[in-house]
């Protein structure tokens, strides 16, 4: 009678979780479609060893003002200790060695980077947004007043990171609705204009 039981348990997750599972993907599949024909982005699909659609995983390409970006969903752990985060990565393999956190005073605590031991901490917009970074040049000069301005009126709450080449922004969770999709558009536009102020930075410091 327990194996009954059992059984029929299974049976029943069977039919209702792939589609509760469904609906949170079809949302977040809906965000990837707004976003990737604002910027002629290419979709790629990962399938999961549970078939169904069950686990499969996506990520947006293609390339924006210059810069290579990649837009994906990621996690670790498992169960309830499962962390979940949406990031977006413009690349940068011109900075080099150059390492950077810039994070708000009050936002996503889940997307904070850790920060390893950089060198400088600079407030930036009445401590709105800090800087962290293994070089006094990037902490002291990456945030120009149009860089101020612009986190001034931006709308997300994540972190970034300049890492290996990389500048990525993050958020906790998948992109399921319009203001998270909003955020990101506006970071991609954050991202390419940190980029180009670290290539400024980079010329002055090597202009052969």
């Amino acid at each position: 009678m327990e194996i009954l039981i059992i059984g029929g348990i299974l049976a029943l997750a069977l039919l209702f979780v792939p589609g509760w599972l469904g609906r949170s993907r079809q949302a977040m599949l809906a965000q990837y479609e707004a976003f990737e024909k604002r910027y002629y982005f290419s979709r790629k699909r990962y399938p999961s060893k549970w078939g169904r659609g069950i686990g499969d995983r996506y990520s947006l390409s293609g390339e924006f003002q210059g810069y290579p970006a990649t837009l994906y969903d990621h996690f670790r752990g498992e169960g309830r200790a499962k962390q979940v985060w949406t990031s977006l990565s413009l690349e940068m393999l011109f900075a080099g060695e150059l390492e950077a956190v810039i994070e708000p005073s009050v936002g996503d605590n889940e997307a904070r980077f850790p920060k390893g031991e950089f060198l400088e901490d600079v407030e930036v917009t009445a401590g709105v947004y800090s800087v962290f970074s293994n070089s006094v040049a990037v902490g002291g000069n990456l945030l120009d007043e149009e860089v101020v301005e612009r986190f001034d009126r931006f709308k997300g709450r994540g972190s970034f990171r300049l890492s290996k080449g990389f500048f990525e922004y993050r958020e906790s969770g998948r992109m399921t609705d319009d203001a998270k999709r909003l955020a990101f558009q506006e970071a991609l536009a954050i991202l390419a204009l940190l980029g180009d102020r670290l290539s400024e930075l980079q010329a002055r410091e090597d202009p052969a």
